[in-house]
């Protein structure tokens, strides 16, 4: 620890920051981060800037040292891009368990996964990051890496930015310090020249640097190395023979541009390549600096004739939009040096900047907006997302260009919305960059949606128009003959017995490849999601939540309320009781809500600490205080579980802190519904459905159908809206029945049985005409009401679906990759319809559902398991993550789960019962013949050359 202190010390003192030489020694000595607040803190962690620094260094491999959580919940969420080398993209972690912390086999399963590595994939290096728990454990990082190098005979290079040291931007800076360090001059070139550049802090996002380098390629300038947008490790270690540099980035890299000035006299400027005037005027820079360090000084003459050329071009394509979009008005929310160098480029066709946020950018970048913008009030440090969200309502701003974290902040305000941080998917740098920037924000504002969405609902602009219906009688006759229910025991609908048993195969590597599963923490915020008023609040480094947050953001396509604690390294060494306490009473100021949801981490159950009697304590001294707000605590380290067991702890928790124990006087028309996490927004709201069409009053908990399905509120809300009621938590034990769906919801079914005597029926899926079969039938069975016309009809419609789409799934082999309960559910499926199981995956092994999944083998496993063992298979289904995999097998790809980020509709497509039964087939019918080949004479090759039985072969006289 003394160690990394003294090298942030050393970060912190940069003088080649322009902010960092204004201050004096104490204030230089004391650093720039700002304290975090705990309830009120954003932004990644150190950690997460350092692996954004190196990661797009395309040939290494990129292993996490630490628990699932850190590499689980960020991994592929960046859009650089790769010109060759595809490793980067593989993620590696040592995915630490609680064992592995308590018997302190870190180190070692560390040192193993290095050895898979190189011997799997032969990478000329492999960078290793320490997280949170084994920076505390005190894991010699260093040591470890060190003696792997000498044993392997290859670079594995330490990078020591545990996420609880401070800001992702410190991160940068360490990943800029162990280059130095570790990798740049180790390897020297053989082919310098005088024309050699280094270009630091571009990112190639979107293949923004391939639109940069032909420019210098055309100017017989060489770029030795991009750090690290589509970079080469061997490249970056012969960079120090590059005569000048170029900084694109300068709050991640300065360090970095400064030190290899000092060491190997490479002069560097500052630029952008975002808008015509500033690519121009970037190329002049990079070509003077190259003239001052001996380069021919013709340079400066084509430099400028190219320069001539593109602009001509470029203006000759932005005319035709400037009639479009002179006078829209432009709401920039990022930093850095898109803070400047975008409002620049927007301001020469004619846009009107109404404000740009300056958080991430330097001295520099704030002068250079105020002589651009020459209006104070345009510029603000941090705009809140109440602020934000009534400046887009209000139609101060035609449009925002932002980051995805603000994205759903435009679109519940109706506004266009434009993404340009690291996600986007269009590259906007140089001249061709600069109208791909221009087309977009036109094809924005102009989409035909937004009338569309700004039009008020006739029933809110006319009266409404009554219809009196005539009544009909009641059917009374079922469609089934039911099971009876006494009402007084617990118990299982509809199991399954006397099936093979399954083998379960436990993991058997040390580098976990390509993660399958997210983290426990995350399971239990998302079911503290589905309760009305709630803050889900993680108790640990900030970075634990700002991965959570991308992620849900990513998959749900909504603005996701969630909240750190954000322990520093002193909370981390002395506790973080203090911080727990700040963070609730600070939550309970800002956004009232009335339920904070406490999800601890890695971190903190690393430590050991009493989270329960800290909270307890809490409570007595602030009783006051948080009248109204139900503090509720779930225990979910990312070393054990995943999201289904974090699911399940959440909602065990909050019937363990809310419900209203003992016996009570039921309802009888009342249903409580535990759902488990794998169904959908659609899900739950169709089961809800389904439940009233037979005349009962369900509760479900958690109800994510209510908060998380795509409404438009007529207000920003800090905190969820919707979703079950804290009083209804409450009055749980006044329910007569509840259905359980999955296995992983047994124990909170039990947590409410023991509390209230309230009795439960547990349905392991809901997918399959059997099990809807089932579900109608308990439905009859407590309502004592038949089957409405409506399920009846849909029931029909299944049935036809079955006999249209069964064709599709004969023979054809699945390879799916999910958790417990969604991988019986699936495979099930699939093998009602006539496929088989080609390979089954899953997270953990504890489930008792595993037992019963209709596959030969389930694998403890990750999505480098299900590459492995579904070659071959006709169909992959596991969630976004997997496309790699696909692509690489050259399978299609069924997207189920979470995440699912590269697809809308996710949430909103039905998975159960009938309609969702009929869904499915239809959409894995699809698939198949969306992918499907025509006959070729080589494709029939392996039928011809299948051997045949004598007794089946045709009689060489009967061939006439």
């Amino acid at each position: 620890m003394s160690l990394l202190r003294a090298k942030i010390q050393d970060v912190f003192n940069e003088p080649a920051c322009e902010k960092n030489r204004g201050k004096d020694a104490k204030a230089r000595k004391k650093g720039c981060s700002k304290p975090l607040t705990p309830g009120a803190a954003a932004g990644g962690c150190a950690f997460d800037g350092a692996k954004i620094v190196l990661q797009p260094i395309t040939d290494a491999a990129h292993l996490v040292h630490g628990p699932l959580a850190c590499e689980g919940n960020s991994w592929d969420n960046r859009g650089a891009a790769s010109s060759g080398p595809t490793l980067w993209r593989t993620s590696f972690t040592t995915d630490l368990t609680e064992l592995d912390v308590v018997m302190g086999r870190g180190e070692r399963k560390l040192f193993k996964a290095i050895r898979e590595i190189k011997e799997a994939y032969g990478p000329p290096a492999i960078f290793v990051y320490p997280t949170c728990v084994t920076a505390l454990i005190g894991d010699d990082i260093e040591a470890v890496c060190k003696r792997a190098a000498e044993k392997f005979g290859l670079a594995v290079v330490p990078v020591n930015a545990p996420g609880f040291v401070g800001s992702k931007n410190l991160g940068n800076k360490f990943a800029g310090e162990a280059l130095l360090e570790h990798v740049i001059g180790t390897v020297e070139p053989d082919d310098d020249g005088p024309y050699d550049i280094n270009i630091l802090g571009e990112f190639n996002l979107s293949g923004e640097f391939w639109l940069v380098k032909p420019l210098l390629d055309r100017l017989g300038i060489r770029v030795r190395a991009c750090i690290p947008g589509d970079a080469r490790y061997v490249d970056i270690a012969g960079a120090h023979r590059a005569r000048a540099a170029m900084m694109v980035c300068s709050t991640a890299l300065i360090n970095l541009a400064r030190k290899m000035d000092e060491r190997w006299g490479i002069p560097f400027c500052e630029g952008s390549f975002y808008g015509i005037t500033d690519t121009s005027e970037a190329l002049r820079q990079i070509s003077e600096l190259l003239v001052k360090q001996g380069a021919n000084p013709e340079i400066l003459g084509r430099t400028e004739l190219l320069i001539a050329e593109e602009e001509a071009i470029a203006w000759k394509k932005l005319a035709a939009y400037r009639p479009r979009l002179a006078g829209k008005r432009v709401l920039l929310n990022t930093g850095g040096v898109k803070s400047w160098s975008v409002v620049h480029a927007l301001m020469e066709i004619g846009i009107e900047i109404v404000g740009t946020s300056v958080k991430k950018s330097t001295v520099e970048d704030k002068e250079r907006i105020k002589q651009i913008l020459k209006n104070d009030n345009h510029i603000f440090e941090h705009m809140a997302p109440r602020e934000l969200y009534a400046m887009l309502s209000e139609r101060k701003a035609d449009i925002l260009l932002s980051g995805g974290r603000t994205q759903f902040i435009a679109l519940k305000a109706k506004t266009p919305w434009l993404d340009i941080n690291q996600e986007r998917q269009h590259p906007y740098a140089g001249y061709d960059g600069m109208v791909e920037l221009v087309r977009q924000i036109d094809l924005a504002i102009q989409n035909p949606i937004w009338c569309q969405v700004r039009e008020p609902a006739p029933w809110d602009c006319q009266p409404a128009v009554r219809e009196e219906l005539p009544r009909t009688k009641s059917e009374t006759v079922t469609l089934h003959a039911v099971q009876e229910f006494s009402g007084t025991t617990a118990g299982d609908f509809g199991e399954c017995r006397g099936k093979p048993m399954v083998r379960i195969l436990p993991q058997t590597k040390a580098a976990a490849v390509n993660p399958l599963k997210s983290s426990q923490p995350l399971g239990a915020a998302l079911a503290f999601l589905g309760v009305d008023g709630a803050m889900p609040l993680f108790h640990g480094s900030q970075g634990c939540t700002s991965f959570a947050l991308v992620l849900f953001v990513r998959h749900f396509k909504e603005a996701i309320p969630l909240q750190t604690t954000a322990m520093d390294e002193v909370a981390t060494i002395l506790g973080g009781a203090d911080h727990l306490e700040e963070a609730i009473l600070n939550l309970k100021a800002r956004t009232k809500p009335t339920l904070i949801g406490v999800c601890t981490t890695a971190l903190v159950e690393t430590r050991g600490e009493d989270c329960a009697g800290d909270i307890a304590n809490i409570r007595l001294k602030r009783t006051k205080e948080l009248a109204g707000t139900e503090v509720v605590l779930a225990n979910t380290p990312d070393f054990d579980g995943a999201i289904e067991e974090g699911w399940a702890k959440a909602v065990t928790a909050m019937i363990e802190g809310i419900t209203r124990p003992g016996e009570q006087a039921r309802q009888s028309k009342k249903i409580v519904i535990l759902p488990g996490w794998n169904l959908t927004v659609a899900d739950i709201e169709h089961l809800r459905q389904m439940v009233e069409s037979f005349g009962l009053q369900p509760v479900i908990l958690p109800d994510v159908s209510g908060s998380l399905d795509g409404t438009l509120p007529d207000r920003w809300v800090t905190t969820t809206y919707g979703g079950t009621s804290v009083e209804d938590i409450r009055e749980l034990g006044t329910a007569e029945q509840c259905i359980v769906i999955g296995e992983h919801m047994r124990r909170p079914a039990e947590v409410l049985h023991r509390l209230t005597g309230v009795s439960y029926v547990l349905f392991r899926s809901l997918t399959g005409l059997r099990d809807a079969d089932r579900f109608v039938s308990l439905l009859s069975a407590v309502s004592g009401a038949a089957a409405p016309a409506g399920v009846r009809r849909r029931r029909a419609q299944l049935q036809d679906a079955l006999l249209d789409g069964h064709f599709h799934f004969g023979g054809k082999k699945i390879a799916i990759a999910a958790e417990p309960d969604q991988l019986y559910q699936l495979a099930s499926f699939f093998i009602g319809m006539g496929s088989e199981i080609a390979a089954a995956v899953t997270t953990a092994a504890m489930s008792k559902i595993l037992e019963e999944v209709p596959a030969q083998s389930v694998q403890i496993g990750d999505l480098g398991d299900l590459e492995a063992l579904g070659a071959g298979a006709d169909l992959l289904v596991t969630h976004s993550h997997g496309r790699q995999a696909a692509q690489r097998l050259g399978i299609p790809l069924m997207r189920v789960g979470f995440p699912i980020f590269d697809q809308l509709g996710a949430q909103h497509k039905v998975t159960i019962l009938y309609q969702g039964t009929r869904d499915l087939i239809f959409e894995v019918a699809n698939i198949f013949e969306a992918n499907g080949h025509a006959p070729t004479p080589e494709a029939l090759d392996p039928l011809r050359k299948r051997e045949m039985p004598d007794e089946l072969r045709p009689s060489p006289l009967a061939r006439d």
